[in-house]
């Protein structure tokens, strides 16, 4: 008999972000959200002369992912950027990669997925119908898999983002509610992402529906302000740096953010993009100050404590720390909380949802 499985996937235009539950165990997975057709042709020479990538073979197409990309391939790179891309293909395609490489071959899937909270009305009817669609059994192979892997979507559960966060903080890992004051009162849920930037405001655990249509700020997330201006000025350290994407400097923020290690290697020539990093991160925290925290929310007045969540969160948390004194929620202070990072929690709060509903 065929396994059932619960999965949650933050699927967004930076990375896609996903948990399921396999075999009783929790395992999670991230990957860039990028991909590029590929052949995976050989020429028989083994792995000390030629270069070894992953590939995925997806409904008569083959595509390398993910971080592999820019080291594989720059031709025809796709990038699932935009205000349109849910339920299509793209976001169907990184949800079912990631759930592979978590180790779903067959079974029946019981996924919970996100979309950002001004475009959630529209968003969660394409997407409900784009995963249940005709072709939601879904038939994916790796490099390496004997078989083509199998699976169907039981039931698609879609949330605003925002709303898996707050699950994080209400609900422990195994979907059971927890006696917190974390939501207590007035409480902002900023999402960073790397197209939109989202402000929830929640009372007392609760969401005002009638807000959700303008809680979302399209193109202002880390692309806009981060990695699109990190990248020009690349380009402008001469030719060879030409050749740089936005996808060369999305690992160099990942690895330099988790590491310290802010070197960008082009053409075995190296620059240290951690000066400017720092400038960019700073005056993005700065926007999000005056556009947000500010102009929308009246420099959090009234407001208990606000939640920073997304791949943008830990580039701008410091900065507002600074500029709200005891305003920023501390994940750490909440035994259930502390071991999410950001950049997971909707994924994460959208299993304990899941959990939570089926009891």
């Amino acid at each position: 008999m065929s396994e059932s499985i619960i999965a949650s996937s933050d699927a967004g235009n930076g990375g896609c972000n996903t948990v399921a539950i396999i075999g009783g165990k929790t395992k999670t997975y991230y990957e860039p959200s990028v991909r590029a057709m590929a052949t995976g042709d050989s020429l028989g020479l083994g792995a000390e002369f030629e270069m070894q990538y992953d590939y995925v073979d997806w409904y008569g197409n083959r595509y390398v992912t993910g971080d592999d990309v820019v080291r594989v391939t720059r031709r025809g790179l796709e990038r699932h950027m935009g205000a349109q891309r849910y339920g299509e293909e793209f976001h169907r395609f990184l949800v079912a990669v990631s759930l592979a490489k978590l180790g779903v071959k067959e079974g029946d899937v019981n996924l919970t997925l996100f979309a950002p909270p001004g475009l959630f009305k529209e968003a969660r009817k394409v997407i409900v119908d784009g995963f249940m669609s005709s072709d939601s059994n879904v038939k994916i192979k790796l490099r390496g898999d004997k078989k083509t892997r199998e699976w169907r979507y039981s039931a698609i559960n879609v949330y605003p983002e925002g709303i898996g966060a707050a699950a994080v903080f209400m609900l422990d890992e195994s979907g059971h509610p927890c006696d917190t004051d974390a939501l207590r009162g007035d409480i902002i849920i900023l999402d960073a992402g790397a197209f939109t930037l989202d402000a929830l405001k929640m009372s007392d655990g609760s969401f005002n529906p009638e807000t959700l249509e303008t809680a979302t700020w399209e193109n202002a997330g880390v692309n806009t302000h981060i990695r699109e201006p990190l990248l020009r000025k690349v380009h402008s350290q001469g030719d060879d740096f030409k050749v740089a994407t936005v996808d060369d400097i999305d690992v160099v923020l990942r690895k330099g953010l988790s590491g310290g290690d802010f070197m960008l290697n082009v053409a075995g020539q190296e620059v240290n993009l951690k000066p400017l990093a720092d400038r960019y991160m700073e005056r993005y925290a700065d926007w999000v100050s005056n556009n947000v925290c500010d102009g929308v929310f009246n420099g959090f007045r009234g407001i208990r404590g606000a939640i920073l969540v997304g791949g943008g969160a830990t580039m701008i948390e410091e900065k507002l720390r600074l500029l709200y004194p005891d305003k920023i929620l501390d994940r750490k202070k909440y035994g259930h909380v502390k071991k999410v990072h950001p950049v997971d929690m909707n994924a994460v709060g959208g299993l304990r949802l899941t959990l939570s509903r089926l009891g």
